[in-house]
């Protein structure tokens, strides 16, 4: 019986999530500006509403659920999505198979698959955080060589956290919230009902938000207050972007940690919330501190921008080497057109 109760269960999720994804599918074209196209705002409207009460549904059973809960039914609802997206699993596989050349199919579907999970959990772990007490966020992540950040701090010239979209970067940052004031630059959502959701979430963990589409001097104001500046500059960077080698394939990448840290004299520490194995059964955070590096200046501003962009690239190589499962790997991180028409035209970054 339970069994049979576990596969309606997984079905109607599946059915639900299907649902979710036509909507999203089938509305796409209408945020388009086009005046024709005005009566037919109401849907768009329909799809952010429903979008926005799933979000806080599932928010309200992963609030006051325990961390291994959270998990439990993430691995399940990353199973779900696996089955689920086979495009974006496409797309995954392909990266996958990009940075692990020799990696059979198999090995990579699994990969993937794991990838799926690690999401999923990230997702309900983050939902959880809105409710988690100060104790329960030390207990579930701990800081792996907190003196490296003591020691940046103490240069007093602020502290960019190098962080990448790795493990749970959100429950990671949670913690390091607790002992150190950090701004995060984030991308805000389009559906704004998600965004006040996420927002109250990081605000309840004391993390400051700087959106990415603000100017710099934000950011600046952060460092030269001695503060600590959390970017996540892992994926792709479109037009924007400098085209340099990832994994051995030409890429768009952003510059602007490198960027920043030149411009304010700031001491980058690489910082990554990786997930403990084995994951159901254990699956706390660590967030993974590597020795500090600085940009350094030649007097050349370009060329040490991409020097320094070439330092931010082979940290994320090296912790993704090391745990490739955690990685988020759905997005289109090489594209042909890195390979068409590579750009270094990235925008220099005003103070």
């Amino acid at each position: 019986m339970l069994h049979h109760a576990i596969l309606k269960v997984a079905t109607w999720v599946r059915e639900i999530l299907c649902g979710l994804y036509k909507i999203s599918e089938q509305t796409k074209w209408l945020k388009k500006p086009n005046p024709v196209l005005d009566m037919n705002k109401s849907l768009l409207k329909a799809r952010e509403t429903l979008e926005t009460r799933a979000m806080v549904s599932i928010g309200g059973a992963m609030e006051r659920a325990s961390w291994a809960a959270c998990r439990r039914t993430g691995a399940w609802m990353g199973l779900l999505l696996f089955g689920t997206f086979r495009a974006r699993r496409a797309v995954a596989a392909r990266n996958v198979q990009i940075a692990f050349p020799r990696m059979s199919d198999s090995q990579a579907r699994r990969v993937v698959r794991r990838c799926y999970q690690n999401f999923a959990m990230t997702y309900c772990e983050f939902l959880h955080l809105r409710t988690a007490s100060r104790e329960s966020v030390r207990a579930y992540c701990e800081i792996d060589r907190p003196e490296i950040f003591h020691a940046a701090q103490s240069r007093g010239r602020g502290t960019v956290v190098l962080i990448a979209h790795l493990g749970n970067w959100e429950v990671m940052g949670a913690r390091l919230a607790q002992d150190f004031p950090l701004s995060v630059v984030a991308r805000p959502t389009s559906n704004i009902g998600i965004e006040a959701h996420i927002a109250s979430i990081r605000a309840a963990s004391k993390m400051t938000v700087l959106s990415k589409h603000d100017s710099a001097r934000g950011a600046l104001r952060v460092l030269k207050k001695n503060e600590f500046l959390g970017i996540l500059p892992d994926q792709h960077g479109g037009p924007e972007g400098v085209s340099l080698p990832m994994f051995g394939r030409p890429t768009s990448v952003v510059t602007a940690l490198a960027r920043l840290a030149l411009m304010a004299d700031a001491t980058v520490v690489p910082c990554f919330g990786v997930r403990r194995t084995p994951w159901l059964a254990d699956g706390r955070i660590v967030a993974r501190v590597s020795p500090s590096f600085r940009v350094e200046k030649t007097g050349d501003r370009e060329t040490d921008v991409l020097n320094g962009t070439r330092r931010v690239i082979w940290e994320i190589e090296n912790v993704v080497r090391q745990n490739p499962e955690q990685w988020l790997w759905m997005h289109k991180r090489w594209r042909d057109s890195d390979l068409v028409a590579p750009s270094n035209s990235e925008i220099p970054l005003s103070p």
